[in-house]
Order: C-alpha cells, then sequence, then structure tokens
C-alpha cells in the first residue's frame, strides 16, 4: 500500500494531463490524424505534397500541416514506451533489452523525484534480467545507481556486492565495446576502397590475437559474435577459404548454442557466408552437401533463401556442374515470388540464364534446354545479344557480364562489328591504373579481349599479347561478395580458353 500511495502522489502531481498516444484499435477514423497516419502506412501518400493536397487542399509548407505532423509525430513517439516485444519471431534478447531499458528508464524518474522505496527494487530486479540476458551496459548502470545507493545508506555489504558487479561489468563492457570498434573499423576501411584487403587482412590478425584473451575470460554473446567475424575475415582476406569455413562452423556451433540471444537470420547469414567460401574452393561436393542441410536453416523463398541459391548457382558453374546448375536456375525461378523479387536481382538471374544458355549451346549437353526455358526472367537470346547497357560505374560488374558473354555468343558467329562494339563498351569499365582488389580480374579480362580486338582476331598474336595480362589474371583469385560488383558467372580463365579456341578455329580451322 505504501508504494502504491508514494506512486499515485507522485503521478498526480507531476504527471501530463493529457498523454496523446497513437492507438489504432480506438482512433477516430474522420480524423485528420488518422488520415496522415493511413495515407502514409497504405502508401496512398507518397510525399508531403500528396498529403497537404488531400487533406487541406494546401501547399506542405503551411501551418496547419507542419502542426499535424509534428502532432502525429509526437503521437507516435509516445506510442514507443507502449509496444508489445513478447512474439515468437522476436528474440528473447530483444524484448528483455527492451524491457530493461524501460525498467531503468522508470527507476531513473523515481530516483529523480526521491522515491528510492520503489526504485531500488526496481533496479536490482532490472539487474537480475541483465545479467541473463548479457546487457552488460544495462547491468553496469543498475550496478552503479545501486553501488552509489548503498554507499550513503549505511549498508557496507551490500555496497560490497554491488561495487565488485560493477568493477566486472564495466570490465566486461570495455572488451565488447573494443571488440565492436575493431569489427567496425575492418567494414569501413574494407568498404572505402577494395584495394585496402593486405591492411585489413594484417588488422584483422592482429585485431583477433587481442581479443583472444577477453574472448575466453568473458561469457559476452556480442564479444564472441565479433571475435569469430575478425577471425574469419582473417582467414578470408589471406585467401585461405578451408580455414574460413572451419571458422565458420565453429560460429555456426556458437551460435546453436546461444540461439535465445540470436537474431531469427543468424544461421542463415552464416550459411550464406559458407557457400560464398565453397564458391571460392570451387568444392562442389561439399558445397552440394552444405545446400541439402541448410534447406532446414531457410524458409523456402525468404530473401536470404534466394541469395544463398546465387551462390550455390555460381559454385555449380565454377566447378562445371552445369546440369546441377540448369536445376538451381529452375528451382529460382520456378518460385511464385520470384516476380517480387528486386529488379536487380531478377536482372541477375537473367544474365545467369545467358551463361548457362551458352553452355547449353556450345558444350552440347541438350538436357538444359528444357530446364531453363522460363518465361519469368523474359529473356530471348537474340534481343539479349543486341542490348548494349549504358555506360554506369555503380554497374560494373552487371555490365561487365553482360558484355562479356555476349562476346562469347558473337565469337561462336565471328560477328566482327558487333564483336568490335562489344569490346569498346567493356573498354569503358577499365581504370587507367588498376588496383589488385574485387575488380581486378574483370578488368585484366577486359583487356585480353581489347588485345583480340587490336589483333584483329588473330590467335597467335592475340595468345602472345595476352600472356601477361592472363598470368597476372590467374595470379589474383576471385573475390565475390554477393549483388554485381565482381560478379564472375563463370571463371575468366575459362572463358578466355574458349575465345582462344575459337579464334583459332576461325583463323586455322
Amino acid at each position: 500500500m505504501d508504494s502504491l500511495s508514494e506512486l499515485i502522489r507522485l503521478v498526480t502531481k507531476k504527471r501530463i494531463k493529457k498523454v496523446e498516444l497513437f492507438d489504432e484499435s480506438s482512433r477516430n477514423k474522420s480524423s485528420n490524424y488518422f488520415k496522415l497516419f493511413e495515407g502514409i502506412h497504405s502508401g496512398h501518400y507518397r510525399s508531403d505534397q500528396d498529403a497537404a493536397k488531400d487533406i487541406y487542399d494546401c501547399d506542405p509548407s503551411e501551418k496547419k500541416y507542419l502542426i499535424l505532423k509534428t502532432r502525429l509525430k509526437q503521437k507516435l513517439l509516445n506510442t514507443l514506451f507502449f509496444l508489445d516485444f513478447e512474439d515468437e519471431s522476436i528474440p528473447e534478447y530483444q524484448n528483455a533489452q527492451y524491457e530493461c531499458n524501460k525498467q531503468l528508464y522508470c527507476a531513473k524518474v523515481l530516483l529523480m523525484s526521491g522515491s528510492k522505496r520503489i526504485a531500488i527494487p526496481t533496479l536490482e530486479k532490472t539487474l537480475r534480467r541483465a545479467q541473463e540476458t548479457q546487457l552488460t551496459d544495462i547491468e553496469l548502470e543498475c550496478a552503479k545507481i545501486l553501488r552509489g545507493h548503498f554507499s550513503t545508506s549505511n549498508q557496507y555489504k551490500e555496497f560490497l556486492i554491488f561495487k565488485g558487479i560493477a568493477e566486472q561489468a564495466e570490465q566486461k563492457l570495455h572488451a565488447e565495446n573494443l571488440s565492436d570498434k575493431y569489427y567496425q573499423e575492418l567494414i569501413a576501411i574494407y568498404a572505402k576502397s577494395k584495394a585496402n584487403r593486405a591492411k585489413v587482412k594484417k588488422l584483422s590478425e592482429k585485431y583477433y590475437k587481442v581479443l583472444q584473451e577477453d574472448f575466453k575470460r568473458y561469457d559476452s554473446i556480442k564479444l564472441s559474435m565479433n571475435y569469430f567475424r575478425i577471425r574469419t575475415m582473417f582467414h578470408q582476406f589471406s585467401d585461405d577459404y578451408q580455414a574460413a569455413v572451419e571458422a565458420t562452423n565453429q560460429t555456426e556451433e556458437y551460435v546453436r548454442r546461444t540461439l535465445k540471444f540470436q537474431p531469427p537470420s543468424r544461421l542463415e547469414e552464416l550459411a550464406i557466408q559458407k557457400m560464398n567460401f565453397y564458391l571460392h574452393l570451387k568444392d562442389f561436393a561439399r558445397g552440394e552437401a552444405h545446400a541439402k542441410s541448410a534447406a532446414t536453416v531457410f524458409e523456402e523463398g525468404n530473401a536470404n533463401w534466394f541469395t544463398f541459391q546465387e551462390y550455390y548457382f555460381l559454385l555449380c558453374m565454377h566447378s562445371e556442374q552445369y546440369m546441377r546448375a540448369a536445376e538451381v536456375f529452375h528451382s529460382v525461378v520456378d518460385r511464385p515470388n520470384f516476380r517480387l523479387l528486386p529488379d536487380g536481382k531478377k536482372e541477375r538471374w537473367r544474365v545467369f540464364q545467358a551463361y548457362i544458355h551458352y553452355i547449353y549451346k556450345t558444350q552440347k549437353i541438350r538436357e538444359i534446354r528444357p530446364v531453363i526455358q522460363n518465361a519469368k526472367t523474359h529473356f530471348r537470346l537474340n534481343e539479349f545479344l543486341l542490348e548494349k547497357p549504358a555506360f554506369a560505374k555503380e554497374k560494373r560488374g552487371l555490365n561487365s557480364a553482360i558484355l562479356s558473354i555476349q562476346v562469347l555468343f558473337l565469337l561462336e558467329k565471328m560477328e566482327i562489328e558487333p564483336l568490335n562494339a562489344c569490346v569498346s563498351a567493356l573498354e569503358e569499365y577499365c581504370r587507367r591504373y588498376p588496383k589488385k582488389d574485387g575488380n581486378f580480374r574483370s578488368e585484366c579480362f577486359i583487356n585480353l579481349l581489347v588485345n583480340m580486338k587490336n589483333e584483329n582476331y588473330r590467335f597467335y598474336q592475340t595468345r602472345k599479347a595476352s600472356e601477361k595480362f592472363y598470368e597476372e589474371m590467374k595470379s589474383l583469385m576471385m573475390e565475390y561478395h554477393g549483388g554485381n560488383r565482381a560478379l564472375e558467372v563463370l571463371p575468366y580463365e575459362f572463358m578466355w580458353n574458349r575465345v582462344l579456341e575459337k579464334l583459332k578455329s576461325y583463323k586455322y580451322g
């Protein structure tokens, strides 16, 4: 009763007279708040111009529309304190994080108002919950407040307990923050320039070794995940993809032991990462076994499933398992929700279809044709060969892949003028001073094709003029991390050997 009395006294004295929340179940559907909310939510309003015109028949800069926007925003912000995180799809730690932050805020407000009788038990309960769910920052905040409280209330034993908890949490939080800083720095350096591979490799080795002791000392999800990520990154940038696979296996084992602390997509992300490593190893046997075991990880047809299938398709192409590649292609484009994919992803699968069509034509694998015929990609070979994508630096990988396969198709018929146009379009994607980054192999291949054109498609002269570029290309391993960047649908070595075969038969066959 004393606690309730104290809360009632505090609330009646200091509460806002009217708390504005946005409650969909009790809203007035004729109000302008509802019209603005529903218009944005349904996609009916695409801009402030649309909303202001429909609601007030005014310009969006007018005061009445600006006030409406501000008040709706405040209602929505107030409603953030009353979200429901108790859902099976939401990890336990996220629910705990939301509740602990809310309870910590309430306790601080109570302390500001002098209500220690209610605040201290709330903090003790929040501290225990934070410890259970490894929310180290909240654990430290609670312990520090409790330490301060007991230091002034003549309870020395309790003071020592919370002093110890605060010190341990502070050390653990320092280790977690350090691991965050290291991982974020590596990501930022590599994102700035793919030519920074050597620097990322050197730093990742240093950082994961620095974190080893803390990894062994603390039971921390955040620290452990960052440690695993950085160690995997080191193996990846050392081109030791076998070690990267082993590191990913260890990460998977750890994630399965701590599933309640992990987002639902974590195992999917690791499955994609591992398939990428098998692609770089060109290890079809283990990649295929992984694809079968990973079927239980994915919800078939979700976004991550489509990404996984891209890597699986490329693995099949790079390991010369062309019939299996065709089957993977069919399983993807035959999905009902394939049409709902972003245009960029659908375009990539259309390009994949062109490559597998080339394999069917040149390798005489007749069984492929009925498997890859699919109207959903809108693929017509004659139309595809006539396309000349406009130069776009941000679409370098995709456009290079399109133009490269067009070159191979045109070489089959030795159509010289279209060939020259394709090679000239490809040449635009070569830098004046190439760096050994993700685009280096594609630039080497383009230079090989440029030499072919300059040598007027003569076999011996082309082969001799291209030896240097070919050896440089072979010296660097493919580096592909999804999307269009550095997209290499077939190994460039395979494609160049096919080019030389055609040139030889053209002049000397």
